[in-house]
């Protein structure tokens, strides 16, 4: 949903995010030239997920998107991602792009 900035100075409008990524993963597939990977520099979902106890449900949404990529995904880990979780679950999870290598 669309929310504030830390400061609650400037509205942020994440309605359509999962519909942009799915738009890019689109371009991207049907370009003639398939990127060699996409670098997703992290807060790949948003800090407020945990306090609705929805981190693993939104996270799952956007990882359902990154799959259809028929360019290989590496993640980079934001701030965002530890509000979200302990770096022993990311080390274990899909945005550990190291631990994905050769699966």
């Amino acid at each position: 949903d669309d929310g504030y900035n830390f400061l609650k100075t400037r509205k942020r409008y994440y309605r359509n995010s999962l519909y942009l990524l799915e738009s890019a993963i689109n371009e991207w597939n049907n370009e003639a030239s398939i990127p060699t990977f996409v670098l997703q520099l992290g807060d790949i979902i948003d800090g407020f997920n945990a306090q609705f106890q929805a981190s693993e449900l939104s996270l799952q949404r956007v990882l359902n998107e990154v799959k259809k990529s028929k360019a290989p995904f590496h993640h980079v880990w934001g701030n965002h991602e530890f509000y979200n979780f302990s770096r022993e679950a990311l080390t274990f999870s899909e945005l550990n792009s190291k631990g994905q290598i050769g699966r």
